[in-house]
């Protein structure tokens, strides 16, 4: 009788250690003692980053750094002098570990010359005033920023110089994202669901076609060119689409994209109303980030708003497949950043009742 117990027991543990193992996420998920929401996320090398954004308690924005490579951040908040809660940064891009550049409340443009001590405004010329939302810097004096109205500098984020405004003329349309390829070749996406590519700096712009279904006009949220020819677009929806010609022609990128939310094996479906005129169909994925590290490796990052869940979406043939590389209950990513094909961050919204965290791509074990 013992020894039978004892077989059973050595069966038992070659049962259990032959059994599959679930797949471990390469993404770790790293507690930050803040609830700020963060919009903006970059770094420089692999141990230098930072964090940009805001939040309802946070008076005058708040700046996240990190020396290696995200596994600990610390914060300085009040950023913007005056300024009441809720009212801070947006995206952040960095040249080098001293100089960087941030979007602010009411249209403002940040600099830093200390890696992210100290930050002061640049004169962002024009008459009246408008928001704006993204930036980049095309080298060390060239760049550009988009929002209610485009800007440009010439003199390395000092001035800014306003190109075009949004207008009844164009339907006030907002710019939600802004990518160029070189001095003269830019796009922008727009929160109607529009395209808009320039050929010269962006003082002119022209609408170009996408291959959306009729009626459908998603807020787009990000562009990522990743070199001359290949560039991805995202936004609400689960829309991600794709250009491998530059920008002339796009394709919608669908296999793999989880539209509407898997629901995990053992939690119960969603309640319907009692009264069917009350129900409504269930937060589509809005997908509020994309990066590559090359024309095939690349993630994208978005949430369903009435579940708080996140979904980080990883690529190896440049989007013709999608698979889910991670989720994340309790957070609404929408900032996302790519050093190279194993350097990778994302942050977000804390929701609900869960710390909130910064993801770190950790491939094995890094």
């Amino acid at each position: 009788m013992a020894r039978a117990i004892a077989c059973g027991a050595v069966l038992a543990c070659l049962v259990a250690s032959c059994a599959p193992r679930a797949a471990r996420s390469p993404w770790q998920a790293v507690e930050v003692p803040t609830d700020a929401d963060f919009t903006g996320i970059c770094f420089t090398d692999t141990l230098n980053g930072w964090l940009t954004g805001s939040g309802w308690a946070i008076d005058g924005g708040i700046v996240g750094r990190t020396r290696d490579g995200g596994r600990t951040w610390r914060f300085e908040s009040g950023i913007l002098s005056g300024y009441d809660s809720g009212k801070g940064l947006g995206r952040v891009s960095f040249r080098d570990p001293q100089r960087g550049y941030a979007t602010a409340s009411h249209g403002q443009v940040l600099i830093t010359g200390d890696g992210g001590e100290s930050w002061r405004p640049a004169d962002v010329s024009g008459p009246g005033s408008g928001e704006i939302f993204d930036l980049q810097l095309l080298d060390g004096r060239t760049g550009w920023a988009a929002g209610s109205r485009i800007v440009r500098t010439e003199d390395g984020g000092e001035t800014w110089r306003t190109l075009t405004r949004s207008t009844d003329d164009d339907g006030y349309e907002l710019a939600t994202g802004i990518h160029f390829i070189d001095a003269w070749q830019g796009f922008l996406v727009s929160h109607i669901g529009s395209l808009l590519r320039t050929d010269d700096g962006g003082e002119h712009w022209r609408r170009v076609a996408l291959p959306l279904r009729t009626g459908e006009h998603p807020t787009l949220r990000d562009i990522e060119f990743v070199d001359a020819v290949h560039g991805w677009v995202v936004g609400e929806r689960g829309t991600i689409l794709c250009t491998r010609d530059g920008g002339s022609a796009w394709t919608l990128q669908e296999s793999g994209v989880p539209v509407v939310r898997v629901i995990p094996k053992g939690e119960p479906p969603r309640p319907r109303e009692p009264f069917p005129e009350l129900d409504v169909e269930p937060d589509r994925l809005a997908v509020m980030a994309v990066a590559f590290a090359d024309p095939r490796r690349g993630w994208a990052v978005g949430y369903y708003a009435d579940v708080a869940e996140s979904v980080i979406l990883g690529t190896q043939d440049g989007g013709d497949t999608w698979v889910t590389e991670h989720v994340q209950p309790g957070e609404l990513l929408r900032s996302l950043f790519v050093l190279d094909a194993e350097h990778v961050w994302a942050a977000g919204d804390r929701a609900r009742t869960r710390p909130q965290v910064v993801l770190r791509y950790a491939p094995a074990g890094r």
